[in-house]
């Protein structure tokens, strides 16, 4: 339940604090008291978008603070597991979300700092609010699917609905995506041959571009580099003073003294190194020269190469590894295009299973819908006709919604599937007997469209079960005597979640376990909104003020008194013999 809601710097709403009982709660007062605050602060934590405006004038933050008991709610503890809240054990948890007249507002939950997307998934699930404009929903056209689903709690066949739908669509999407390679494929298997067949014929191979150009080097220079290389030769391995005999001289004169001189030792090593290195020359200038012409190739042959290796890099502007792997992407789509008549058949194969897979979750919530429309339209006939529609015929039908593209065929008819099946749900009233029945807006009044969504609320919310129902005003329109069914089915409906009424009438105000009164006061130059809770004597006089209107001490207060006395101890009469508090 909800323990508590405080609203602070909010509109006229200074601080205000509001502790509801469980079973049904009014909230009263005179008309501009500010009785919808209360339905404003919890939209607060509902909704994502608030106007900075209704911070109060002076103050930089508003607020809203709920702190909810989720003890035996172990279907709203698993909700705020899944949003990563850990409520402790007590299963106490504080929402607080703050609204800056500058600047980005902040949400907390159990004091750590949360997300809005957090906090209204949250809230969302825990509070529930009904007012009397909401009637409207009653013509908007998921409004009679949603009902059935949610009164016969179709949660497992539209999540198997869902995964069959994600299959169907990923399986086409793969089919059509292949469909429309094999179109490409077609009109460019021509050019991708030319282009495989251009680069496989060249045999590329990485680095024989630069040992071409090496070799068209030699070539070139044949004889002054072979006379360069034995000249080098000579002077290193064979000449009158070998540099490498040298250097190992001079290594020799120095070995016995590196111990003795630092500069010495390292001028050695130097040495040791130089004659290493002179080893590695010498035997690379004796396999050059030793391999000297081994490329039997004449130079006209290594130039036209070389330029095959240009003309390729040019004409598909990649580097030689890139012009390597293209070759490979090409042979890859040449082969792939010769499965393709394999791949479309088995992507068809996945298609066909796809949909007979939606086919059937298709099926299984039509028939479900269909055969379960009778029984709640019973239930909610039920619920309704007390609220002063003793006629009232409430009729649901559900039909499939045919196109002639459609995904599906049921009963022999081609359907489209929407986000949630292919049935077309309409909810149809007749409130006179004799009369035709037709759609809500245009068969029912005001009050009656009203008392209508009411009944079918309850009957919504019975299956979702919230922390706390509020429903503001709902009774607008009614007389005095009209409302006491609905307040009726408030009272009851509160035995099992807790009920806030915000309501104008005394037949209503009656039957709450609970009474607040909301007021206006003046303090300092300032208006606050106040909000007390009514016993005893404070309480009569709150009905005898709603039973009299604004002006009701100038007509006869105590009959009014009395009056409101005895609707007070009818209704704890009826509470006591139903078992309520």
């Amino acid at each position: 339940m909800l323990r508590e809601l405080r609203i602070a710097n909010l509109a006229l709403a200074e601080d205000v604090v509001l502790r509801p009982g469980p079973g049904l709660t009014a909230l009263t007062g005179e008309t501009g008291a500010g009785k919808s605050l209360v339905a404003g602060a919890l939209s607060v934590l509902i909704d994502a978008r608030v106007d900075r405006g209704l911070v109060r004038q002076g103050a930089d933050v508003a607020w809203v603070e709920a702190l909810c008991d989720l003890d035996g709610r172990p279907d709203l503890l698993a909700v705020a597991r899944e949003l990563g809240i850990h409520p402790g054990p007590d299963h106490l948890l504080m929402l607080r979300r703050e609204i800056r007249s500058e600047g980005r507002g902040r949400v907390l939950i159990d004091g750590q700092p949360s997300s809005l997307a957090v906090l209204q998934s949250l809230a969302s699930r825990l509070f529930s609010i009904q007012s009397q404009d909401q009637k409207r929903e009653l013509t908007e056209p998921d409004f009679a699917r949603a009902l059935l689903d949610e009164v016969l709690d179709h949660g497992p066949l539209l999540e198997a609905l869902d995964v069959a739908r994600e299959r169907f669509d990923a399986a086409r999407e793969a089919l059509t995506v292949r469909r429309q390679e094999m179109a490409l494929a077609a009109e460019q298997l021509d050019m991708w041959r030319y282009q495989h067949d251009e680069l496989a014929a060249a045999s590329l191979r990485a680095g024989e571009e630069e040992e071409l150009s090496e070799a068209i080097a030699v070539k070139r220079h044949a004889q002054a580099m072979l006379e360069a290389a034995n000249q080098a030769l000579e002077w290193l391995e064979t000449g009158q003073a070998p540099a490498r005999e040298a250097l190992g001289a001079a290594q020799s004169a120095l070995a016995a003294h590196t111990e003795r001189s630092a500069r010495l030792d390292a001028a050695h090593e130097h040495l040791a190194a130089a004659a290493d290195l002179a080893a590695d020359a010498a035997s690379e200038i004796g396999r050059f020269v030793d391999g000297f012409g081994a490329d039997p190739r004449d130079l006209e042959d290594l130039e036209a190469r070389k330029a095959l290796y240009e003309d390729l890099r040019r004409k598909y502007r990649r580097d030689v590894p890139g012009l390597i792997a293209l070759a490979g992407e090409l042979a890859a789509r040449i082969d792939r295009h010769a499965d393709g008549a394999g791949d479309l058949a088995a992507l068809e194969g996945d298609l066909a299973t796809a949909r007979a897979e939606l086919t059937g979750a298709c099926s299984a919530l039509h028939e479900a819908r269909a055969a379960g429309a009778a029984r709640v339209t019973a239930a909610a006939e039920a619920t309704i006709r007390p609220l002063a529609l003793p006629e009232l015929d409430v009729m649901i039908d559900v039909d499939l919604q045919e196109a002639a593209d459609g995904e599906v065929e049921l009963a022999g008819r081609r359907c489209r599937v929407g986000a949630r099946g292919c049935d077309r749900v309409r909810l149809r009233l007749r409130t006179n007997p004799g009369e035709a029945a037709g759609e809500a807006a245009a068969i029912a009044s005001g009050g009656e469209a009203a008392r209508v969504h009411l009944g079918l609320t309850v009957l919504r919310q019975r299956a979702q079960r919230p922390l706390l129902w509020l429903f503001d005003e709902v009774d607008a329109g009614l007389g005095m005597d009209a409302a006491t069914p609905v307040a009726l089915l408030l009272r009851e409906l509160a035995r099992g979640v807790p009920v806030i009424c915000i309501t104008h009438l005394p037949t209503v105000a009656v039957h709450a376990a609970e009474h607040w009164r909301v007021s206006k006061q003046v303090e300092d130059g300032r208006t606050a909104v106040r909000l007390v809770r009514l016993a005893d004597e404070a309480r009569v006089e709150e009905i005898a003020r709603q039973l009299g209107g604004e002006g009701w001490r100038r007509g006869d207060a105590a009959a009014q008194s009395r009056y409101a006395r005895e609707l007070l101890e009818a209704a704890a009469g009826e509470r006591a013999g139903g078992g309520e508090s």
